[in-house]
């Protein structure tokens, strides 16, 4: 049986900033929503951008559940692609928020284990979930981590982290392909995440160059 049409998603995606001056043709807003919007469609091949306004508000439509995925990817990604000066966080139809806890840099060295999810990219994909293992050092004063997976599609990265107003942001590269098969010679590919403490868990979604979706959920386990 057909999946029911059709499911519409509204939303106000954070943007990067407000633009002085005059107004491009495209604001802030809606570039940020065509950018998640062109990376996340592929999980939901039957749902279209129908509107998008200039303070980033949105509409999707499309085959109910590829609907919901394309619009879940896209909140994720624009958590992944916020700079330093935001405006203040919408309302958005999603499961009521959690309360997040503050975090400073200091917090983070040490072992943090637990679960990397990789969303399918386009029809026929399936999620795929492994052990994973995140290691925060201090090298030369500057924050360093290290993400390592288990069974599955493997997935090997590393890279520098900061933390801004209770926001971890971790940026750097991974090995051997983002996470799906990919040929053992494969360049690295760059990945950006963004993050923040929920009760005792690290909850971070990353988007790599080519598009990968990645989130994690890990709990430290050692000093």
């Amino acid at each position: 049986m057909r999946e029911r049409m059709v499911r519409r998603l509204i939303v106000v995606v954070a943007a990067a900033g407000l633009v002085a001056g005059c107004a491009p043709k495209l604001t802030t807003q809606q570039a940020l929503v065509e950018e998640a919007f062109n990376a996340c469609q592929p999980q939901g091949p039957s749902t279209k951008l129908e509107k998008v306004e200039r303070d980033g508000k949105f509409t999707v439509i499309g085959r109910e559940a590829e609907a919901q995925r394309v619009h879940e990817c896209m909140v994720r990604f624009d958590q992944a692609e916020r700079r330093d000066t935001r405006p203040p966080a919408p309302t958005v139809t999603t499961p009521p928020a959690v309360t997040t806890q503050p975090l400073a840099a200091g917090r983070l060295p040490g072992t943090w284990r637990g679960t990397l999810r990789l969303p399918p990219r386009a029809a026929g994909e399936t999620e795929i979930a492994s052990p994973a293992t995140v290691r925060f050092t201090v090298v030369a004063g500057a924050l360093r981590w290290t993400l390592s997976s288990g069974t599955g599609s493997a997935v090997a990265a590393d890279g520098s982290a900061v933390v801004i107003d209770n926001e971890l942001r971790m940026t750097g590269s991974v090995h051997g392909g983002a996470g799906r098969a990919a040929p053992a010679n494969a360049r690295p590919v760059g990945v950006r995440y963004a993050g923040t403490l929920v009760g005792d868990r690290l909850e971070v979604t990353g988007v790599t160059a080519d598009q990968q979706v990645h989130m994690l959920s890990v709990r430290r386990v050692e000093p």
